[in-house]
């Protein structure tokens, strides 16, 4: 997978501009846990390693539109027609959807 300068802009500016710490407080109220390597264990990710995967699932989005890992959502919304490219990175705690009701 080719990522562009322009990309890797986009991306730079989301790590910049999202609010890392909002979500490691979050997971630390929560007791969100990812495995990690120290230990064999989980542990609550620092603000570095959600900053990491941040760029890891955006730098995948390209290829695969939406990923998601952990809590952290990101989504790549190719250019169409005169509109530009762009991402979205979210921090999901809960979500609900329709797609499975039925009215009986």
């Amino acid at each position: 997978m080719i990522i562009s300068l322009n990309h890797e802009e986009q991306i730079d500016y989301i790590i910049d501009k999202f609010n890392f710490e909002k979500v490691k407080c979050v997971m630390l109220a929560l007791d969100w846990q990812w495995a990690c390597t120290e230990g064999n264990g989980y542990a609550v990710p620092s603000i570095a390693r959600l900053k990491a995967m941040a760029r890891h699932l955006l730098r995948s989005s390209i290829k695969d539109t939406e990923v998601t890992s952990g809590g952290l959502y990101a989504t790549y919304y190719p250019p169409e027609n005169e509109d530009d490219d762009y991402f979205v990175l979210k921090f999901v705690v809960a979500t609900a959807n329709s797609v499975d009701y039925t009215d009986d």
